[in-house]
C-alpha cells in the first residue's frame, strides 16, 4: 500500500513539474475523486495503443477485407480474424 501512496506522490510531483502546480492539482484531485479507494490496474502504454488498434479494425471491418485491414496495420490475417473474433471482449469492458 505504502508502494502505491509513493507512486501517486509522484505522479502529483510529475503533473505539477509538467503541466504547472495549478493543473497538477486538479488532475490528482480529478484521479482521486474518481479513483481514490479502487485497486486500480493501469495498462502499459502498448495495451493501449493495441486496444485503440484493435478498435479501429473492428470499425474497418466489412467482414470480407481481412488482408486490406492486415496491411494497414502491418499484421498478419490470423491477427485481424483474432481481433474480430474476440469483438465481444470490447462491447463487454466497455472498451468499445
Amino acid at each position: 500500500m505504502q508502494e502505491n501512496r509513493e507512486a501517486v506522490w509522484r505522479l502529483f510531483r510529475r503533473l505539477c513539474n509538467e503541466m504547472g502546480a495549478e493543473s497538477g492539482e486538479k488532475v490528482i484531485k480529478l484521479i482521486v475523486e474518481e479513483l481514490g479507494g479502487l485497486r486500480v490496474n493501469i495498462p502499459s502504454l502498448h495495451d493501449l495503443y493495441r486496444l485503440e488498434r484493435d478498435r479501429k479494425i473492428l470499425a474497418m471491418n466489412r467482414g470480407t477485407n481481412h488482408k486490406e485491414i492486415a496491411i494497414i496495420f502491418n499484421i498478419s490475417v490470423q491477427q485481424v480474424r483474432r481481433v474480430i473474433r474476440n469483438r465481444h471482449f470490447y462491447s463487454q469492458n466497455g472498451n468499445m
